[in-house]
């Protein structure tokens, strides 16, 4: 089924595409108790916790931009949808401008290639931080590195590898105009949000601060084993959460219930994620 939702931010026009549905589980989740993952998601033990997998197509200054490539066809099968909703949405793979990738996991990177390894996206620019960069792409990988840090570090050398010549490197900072890079780090070293501003309007494209809403935004402590740092990315979630509900910025999300528009507010001590319709 095409899933695509679209919204204006100003003089952007920003499209929810979606790459298909992630099929998780409660092993990723650490530092809350099993009881508490059921209590919130609804979700029991042994059965599968389904994530949205989001991309977002901007429209703007002339350009197609395209937040995150999606999963690509090996993942999973329920995944590597993308560019056939990118098609629907009006912009296939081979019209896009630039990529802002948020970081560089499979989830969001994979999709850059094809099965034979070709790019996706032949005409883009890969926009990413300097420090996300650094450290899965020339970092030298050590023997006693965890194992998913190795093989992560290898797959994305891979699947960058047609993009080589592509490639900007930025640091915090407006990188397009109206497009704003801010160093989000925790999920990975270089993890980035993306924030649009445009006639008076604000959404931020904030990746993986989240990725099961119903636990991590009442549970702050919620992290994931895919976190290269748990403490710093419980940190950095805190931190977004506040800016974005003192501010009232509406938020998206790589993994927030599709279409994945929504706000953060206030709620006591904590928070809450209310959906936008």
């Amino acid at each position: 089924m095409t899933q695509t939702s679209t919204r204006k931010v100003g003089d952007f026009t920003v499209t929810t595409v979606s790459d298909g549905p992630y099929r998780g589980s409660f092993e990723a989740l650490i530092g809350v108790e099993r009881a508490d993952i059921e209590r919130l998601s609804g979700v029991k033990t042994g059965e599968p916790m389904w994530l949205d997998v989001n991309s977002y197509l901007i429209r703007g200054g002339g350009k197609l931009m395209l937040s995150d490539a999606g999963s690509g066809p090996a993942l999973q099968p329920t995944l590597g949808k993308l560019p056939e909703n990118l098609r629907a949405a009006g912009a296939a793979p081979e019209d896009i401008d630039v990529l802002l990738l948020t970081h560089l996991h499979s989830d969001h990177s994979f999709g850059l290639v094809d099965e034979a390894g070709r790019a996706v996206f032949p005409k883009a620019e890969i926009v990413v931080h300097e420090k996300e960069a650094a450290f899965w792409l020339d970092r030298t990988v050590l023997p006693d590195d965890p194992e998913r840090i190795r093989n992560n570090s290898a797959a994305q050398r891979r699947v960058t590898a047609p993009y080589r010549d592509r490639i900007r490197r930025i640091k915090d900072g407006e990188v397009l105009p109206g497009v704003t890079a801010v160093l989000r780090p925790g999920h990975t070293p270089g993890h980035t949000n993306w924030l649009l501003q445009s006639g008076g309007e604000r959404l931020l494209i904030w990746g993986d601060i989240v990725h099961i809403a119903s636990v991590q935004v009442p549970r702050l402590d919620a992290a994931l084993i895919f976190d290269t740092d748990p403490d710093m990315a419980r940190a950095t979630r805190r931190q977004v959460f506040g800016w974005a509900a003192d501010r009232q910025v509406t938020v998206a999300g790589a993994h927030l219930p599709f279409p994945g528009f929504g706000r953060i507010e206030r709620s006591g001590q904590g928070f809450q994620y209310r959906a936008e319709t």
